[in-house]
C-alpha cells in the first residue's frame, strides 16, 4: 500500500498476476513489431547507412565483380534537414518562450519569466540539448518515429541532481499496436522499456531502497539473471551497428559487467497507471506502485514523436521509406554507367580455347605490358563497347530531381539541372520556395509532435524536484523577479510561484528553414506594424495593438510575435520618476534623513502630477486651436489652400480622406427673435435688413471679433 501526492493511501487492485499482465504485453506487442514494422526500420537504416537492402542482387555471387556502388542520396538528405533543425533551433539565443495564462497576473508573469530562465539554464549547462534535438530528429527522420524518456536523476554519492531526456531506441520500446495514432504513449493501455542493465547495477538495487519509491527489488538468484540473459539478439541493433559485434551480446556466464534486460512496465488497471519492474519475463522485481508515487508529476514519462504525418499510423512512414524506389533507380542506373566505362576503358577479348595465350597478361592490360600469342589475328579477338551516351546522365539528373522533390531538399544537382531558372536570383529562389516549404513543414511536425512535449514535461519535472537554491537565485536574477516584482527570496516563494499554469512556446516557424527568408520575415513585420501604428490613427480608434502584432506575426511564420514588445509601456519620463520615488521609498524605510527623503518623494509625486497636467492641458490647446482654425476655414473658405501648404511644408501629415475625426459639435444655440429678423451679429448678407443699431462696419466683422 502506497501514499499518493494529495495524502491518500493507493490501494493495489485485486490480487493481480503483474507477471503475466507483464509477459503478454510484451509477447503480443513484440510479435506484431516483429511482423510489421522491424523489416522496414531494418532496411530504413540500412539505407540511411548507404547499404544495399538485405537480400539485394548486389549481394549475389553474379555481382561479386560488378559495380555495387551505393549513391547517399538519403544521407545526404537527412543530414540537411539536420542543419536546418540545428541552424533553426540554435540560431538564437532563446529557443523557447515561457509566458503566463494571465498576463495581467503578476504572480503568473513572475512564474513564467523565472521558469524561462530555469528552462533555459538547464537546456545549456545540464543537458546536451544540441545533440539531444539533432539525434531525436535524425532518428524522426530514420526510422520514422522517435521516442525518448524523461526523468529526473538523483544520486547524492555522485552529486547529480538533474533532469535527463534519454533517447529511446523504437526496438526497446513497446505500445500497444491498436494504439491512437496522435497519442500513441497516451493511449496504449501499457508501455514497456527494454532497459539493459549491468548485473552489478541489478544487485545494487536489490540491497538498497530507491530514493522515490523506498522499495528495494526482490532478491533474485544468479540462475534466474542468467536465464533472463538468454534470447535478446535483436536484429534491429544488429543492423544499427553496422555489421560490428553486438555491443549488448550476451555472454553464458554471470559477472559484474555481464548485461541482462530488465523491463520498465507501466500498465494501466482500473484508470490508474502502476509501475513496475521484471527480469525479462521470467521474474518480477519489484512490487507494482502507482505512477505518481514515481513521477510526481503523474504523467507517463514518454514521448513518441515523428517526422512525417501519417493518419491511422501508430509506426509513420520514415525519409528512406518515402524515397526507396527512387534510390534504388539512382544506385542502379548509376552501377550500370560505371560497369560501361569499366568495359569502354577496358576491352573485353575472345580468346580461342587451347591456344598459346597469355591470359593472366591480356586480363590484366596494364601500361607497357606484353602479351605472348601465337597467332594474335585468329586467336585473341577485342571487343569494343560503345560509350555512355547523354541519355544516361539526363536519365540521372531527373531521378535527381524527383528524389529531391520526394524528399523536400535542395542540391546542386537541382541548380544544375534547371539551366534557364538558375541564371537569375528569381529563378534560384522558386527552385528554393518548394524545399522549404517541405523541410519547413517537416521540421515544424518534429516540433509539435516530439519537442514541444518534452519540454512541458521537463518543466513538470522543474515543478516537482527542482530544489537548488543555487539555480533559483540565479534564475531570478535573470529574471529580475526582486526588481520587478520586489521578490527578495525566491526559494522561498518558489512553490507559489511554480503552482501556476504557464503557455510554452517553441519559436521555430515554417519560415525557419532559410536564415534569409528569418531576417526577411521579421523585417517585413516590422515594417508592416510600423505603417499600421505610424500616425497613431487607429490606436485612437481603439486598436488592439497586441493582437496586430500577435496576427502579424503569426501570418509570418512566428508562433508568438508578443516576445519582441513590451505590451505595457507607459511614458518614460513617469517610469523614471516612479523608479526614483521606490528607490527614495526604501531609503526612507531604512531611516535615512526621513524628513528629506519625504521631501524629495512628495517633490517627485509633484512632478509626476505636473507632467499628467501637462499632458492634458497640451491637449486641451490644441483641441482649442484646432476648432478656431476650424472656424476661419468654415467662415473664409478661400484660405483652406494657403493654409494646407503651410503646414505640409511644416511635415504636417494631414488625416486621409473619408476619416471621421470624431469630434462631436454641440447644439446650436436657439436665437431670439429679433436677431433672426435682423440676422446674427457680423452677418455681411446684403438681403439681411439692417437694424437701426447697426453700424456701417457691422457687415466686415467676424465670429472671433464677436465673441470677444
Amino acid at each position: 500500500m502506497d501514499m499518493t501526492d494529495n495524502g491518500t493511501q493507493a490501494v493495489a487492485p485485486a490480487p493481480v498476476d503483474w507477471l503475466g499482465l507483464a509477459r503478454n504485453a510484451y509477447d503480443m506487442s513484440t510479435t506484431w513489431f516483429d511482423a510489421s514494422v522491424r523489416r522496414d526500420i531494418e532496411q530504413d537504416i540500412r539505407q540511411f547507412q548507404s547499404r544495399h537492402p538485405m537480400g539485394s542482387k548486389y549481394s549475389s555471387d553474379a555481382y561479386a565483380a560488378r559495380s555495387r556502388l551505393f549513391r547517399p542520396k538519403t544521407r545526404s538528405a537527412i543530414r540537411k534537414n539536420e542543419a536546418v533543425a540545428a541552424e533553426a533551433f540554435f540560431s538564437t539565443q532563446d529557443v523557447v518562450s515561457i509566458a503566463a495564462h494571465d498576463e495581467s497576473d503578476p504572480v503568473q508573469r513572475a512564474a513564467a519569466e523565472l521558469m524561462q530562465q530555469m528552462l533555459q539554464w538547464r537546456l545549456t549547462k545540464t543537458i546536451p540539448w544540441f545533440l539531444t534535438v539533432c539525434g531525436a530528429y535524425q532518428d524522426a527522420q530514420a526510422v520514422g518515429v522517435v521516442a525518448s524518456h524523461q526523468h529526473w536523476e538523483f544520486d547524492p554519492r555522485r552529486g547529480t541532481d538533474k533532469p535527463v531526456i534519454d533517447l529511446v531506441p523504437v526496438e526497446n520500446l513497446r505500445i500497444d499496436p491498436a494504439a491512437k495514432w496522435d497519442d500513441p504513449i497516451g493511449s496504449s493501455p501499457y508501455v514497456i522499456h527494454l532497459l539493459p542493465m549491468y548485473v552489478k547495477d541489478v544487485r545494487a538495487r536489490m540491497s538498497q531502497a530507491d530514493a522515490k519509491t523506498g522499495q528495494a527489488w526482490r532478491q533474485v538468484s544468479d540462475a534466474e539473471i542468467l536465464s533472463a540473459t538468454k534470447g535478446y539478439g535483436d536484429s534491429t541493433r544488429i543492423t544499427r551497428e553496422g555489421g560490428r559485434q553486438d555491443s549488448k551480446d550476451q555472454a553464458s556466464t554471470i559477472n559484474d559487467f555481464t548485461i541482462v534486460w530488465v523491463h520498465r512496465n507501466i500498465v494501466e488497471m482500473d484508470g490508474q497507471d502502476w509501475l513496475y519492474y521484471t527480469l525479462g519475463t521470467t521474474q518480477v522485481l519489484s512490487d507494482p506502485v502507482p505512477l505518481d508515487s514515481v513521477y510526481h508529476h503523474g504523467l507517463r514519462p514518454y514521448v513518441m514523436g515523428c517526422a512525417v504525418l501519417e493518419t491511422h499510423k501508430t509506426y509513420p512512414s520514415s525519409l528512406p521509406r518515402l524515397s526507396r524506389d527512387t534510390q534504388s533507380e539512382i544506385n542502379d542506373l548509376a552501377n550500370l554507367r560505371i560497369d560501361n566505362i569499366r568495359f569502354v576503358l577496358n576491352k573485353r577479348y575472345f580468346v580461342k580455347r587451347n591456344k598459346q595465350v597469355d591470359l593472366r597478361s591480356l586480363t590484366r592490360n596494364t601500361p607497357g605490358s606484353a602479351t605472348l600469342m601465337d597467332d594474335p589475328e585468329s586467336d585473341v579477338k577485342a571487343v569494343d563497347f560503345h560509350d555512355v551516351t547523354s541519355s544516361a546522365y539526363q536519365e540521372q539528373d531527373r531521378l535527381n530531381l524527383d528524389f529531391d522533390d520526394v524528399t523536400g531538399s535542395f542540391s546542386q544537382s537541382t541548380v544544375q539541372s534547371n539551366r534557364r531558372l538558375n541564371e537569375t536570383v528569381g529563378g534560384l529562389n522558386l527552385l528554393t520556395s518548394n524545399a522549404n516549404q517541405v523541410s519547413g513543414y517537416q521540421l515544424r511536425t518534429f516540433v509539435e509532435t516530439w519537442v514541444e512535449p518534452v519540454l512541458r514535461q521537463l518543466i513538470a519535472l522543474e515543478k516537482a524536484y527542482e530544489t537548488d537554491e543555487n539555480i533559483l537565485t540565479l534564475a531570478g536574477k535573470r529574471a529580475k523577479i526582486d526588481e520587478t516584482y520586489g521578490l527578495q527570496n525566491i526559494a522561498e516563494v518558489f512553490d507559489l510561484l511554480l503552482d501556476q499554469d504557464m503557455l510554452l512556446t517553441v519559436n521555430v516557424g515554417m519560415g525557419a528553414t532559410n536564415p534569409h527568408d528569418q531576417v526577411k520575415n521579421f523585417m517585413a513585420g516590422i515594417e508592416s506594424l510600423r505603417a499600421v501604428l505610424a500616425d497613431g490613427v487607429m490606436e485612437r480608434y481603439g486598436l488592439k495593438v497586441d493582437e496586430v502584432i500577435r496576427e502579424i506575426f503569426g501570418k509570418l511564420g512566428y508562433k508568438d510575435g508578443g516576445r519582441f514588445f513590451d505590451m505595457e509601456n507607459e511614458d518614460p519620463r513617469v517610469t523614471a520618476l516612479k523608479n526614483t520615488v521606490s528607490e527614495l521609498q526604501q531609503t526612507l524605510a531604512q531611516k535615512q534623513d526621513p524628513a528629506l527623503v519625504a521631501k524629495q518623494i512628495e517633490k517627485l509625486d509633484a512632478e509626476i502630477e505636473k507632467i499628467k497636467a501637462t499632458s492634458v492641458e497640451t491637449g486641451t490647446k490644441s483641441f482649442f486651436s484646432a476648432m478656431q482654425a476650424g472656424q476661419v476655414v468654415a467662415s473664409m473658405p478661400q484660405v483652406a489652400p494657403v493654409a494646407d501648404e503651410i503646414l505640409k511644408g511644416a511635415g504636417y501629415q494631414p488625416i486621409p480622406g473619408g476619416v471621421d475625426p470624431n469630434i462631436v459639435a454641440p447644439p446650436a444655440p436657439m436665437l431670439p427673435e429679433e436677431t433672426m429678423l435682423t440676422g446674427a451679429p457680423g452677418d455681411t448678407s446684403p438681403n439681411t435688413p439692417m437694424s437701426p443699431e447697426s453700424g456701417a462696419l457691422d457687415g466686415i466683422e467676424t465670429m472671433e471679433a464677436d465673441s470677444v
